[in-house]
C-alpha cells in the first residue's frame, strides 16, 4: 500500500454533476484502491475555502443555468487553479464544466457568461443540437487510445492560439469544426464526452491517475484486480460501437 493518499477534488457537485459525473471520482478512487493507493474525496461548493493540496480536479456537466449560477463564485478559483496547473495537477472538465473553465459562453441572445479562463477557448451556443453516441481518439498521456461516450450539447468550441484539441472525432460532432474534440492544457482535459467518461474509458482514467500520482513519485500500475472493471467498460463500449448511428431525441 502506497503511503500517498490520492486527493480528488470535485467542484460544484450539485450544479455541475447531472450526468452521473460522481462516477468519475468514484472510478479514480476505486482504480487507485485496486492498485494499493488510498484516496480522499473532497468537494467544493459556492463560498467554500479552496483546498490547496489536491492531486486531481473534476468538474461535471450541467445546464447553462448551472454554469451561470456559479460563474461569479468561480472567479475565486482562477489563481488556485493556475497554481495547480503550474504544479502539473490534472483537471477534467466535462460538458458544462468545460464551458465554465473556458473564457466564457456566448449565448444565443448575445450575452457572455464569464468563465474562469483556465482553457484558452470560447463557447458559442446556438449550434445544431447533437444528441448521439460519441467516438473519439486521443493521444492524451502517450499513445493513441479510443474513447466512447455520449454527446449532448448545442454549442461550438473555438480554440485560442495557445490551445490544442483533446482528440479527433471518429463519430459525432465535437467542437463543430475540423473534426476536433475538446481542449487540453498540459495534463488537463476539457471535453463534451459524457457517459460518465471515466467508468466507460478506463484507459483514460489510468492516464489521469499516472499524471496525478507521478508528481509524488508514486507508481500506478493496473493488475488482475482491475480486470472486472475493464470487462464491464469493454462491454459498454461495444454497445455504443454497435449503435453509433442511433440519434436521440432532445428533451
Amino acid at each position: 500500500m502506497s503511503e500517498h493518499v490520492l486527493r480528488i477534488l470535485t467542484l460544484y457537485p450539485e450544479q455541475l454533476g447531472v450526468s452521473g459525473d460522481r462516477g468519475n471520482a468514484m472510478t479514480l478512487a476505486e482504480r487507485a484502491r485496486r492498485a494499493g493507493i488510498g484516496s480522499e474525496q473532497l468537494e467544493y461548493r459556492v463560498g467554500d475555502t479552496v483546498p490547496g493540496d489536491v492531486d486531481v480536479v473534476l468538474l461535471g456537466h450541467g445546464p447553462l443555468s448551472g454554469v451561470r449560477s456559479v460563474s461569479h463564485d468561480a472567479q475565486r478559483l482562477r489563481e488556485p487553479l493556475e497554481r495547480l496547473a503550474d504544479a502539473g495537477v490534472p483537471l477534467l472538465a466535462v460538458g458544462g464544466g468545460l464551458e465554465l473553465t473556458t473564457r466564457g459562453v456566448v449565448t444565443t441572445e448575445g450575452e457572455t457568461v464569464q468563465g474562469i479562463g483556465y482553457f484558452d477557448a470560447l463557447v458559442r451556443r446556438g449550434a445544431t443540437r447533437r444528441t448521439n453516441y460519441f467516438r473519439v481518439t486521443t493521444p492524451y498521456g502517450g499513445s493513441e487510445i479510443e474513447l466512447f461516450g455520449f454527446e449532448d450539447h448545442a454549442s461550438s468550441l473555438e480554440l485560442g492560439s495557445t490551445a490544442r484539441p483533446f482528440g479527433h472525432v471518429v463519430y459525432g460532432g465535437g467542437n463543430g469544426s475540423d473534426s476536433a474534440e475538446g481542449v487540453v492544457r498540459g495534463a488537463s482535459i476539457g471535453t463534451q464526452m459524457k457517459g460518465p467518461i471515466l467508468p466507460l474509458n478506463p484507459a483514460l482514467a489510468d492516464r489521469l491517475l499516472v499524471a496525478a500520482l507521478s508528481r509524488h513519485g508514486v507508481t500506478y500500475e493496473t493488475s488482475e484486480a482491475h480486470s472486472t472493471l475493464d470487462d464491464y467498460a469493454a462491454a459498454s463500449q461495444k454497445v455504443i460501437a454497435d449503435n453509433l448511428d442511433r440519434a436521440f431525441k432532445a428533451m
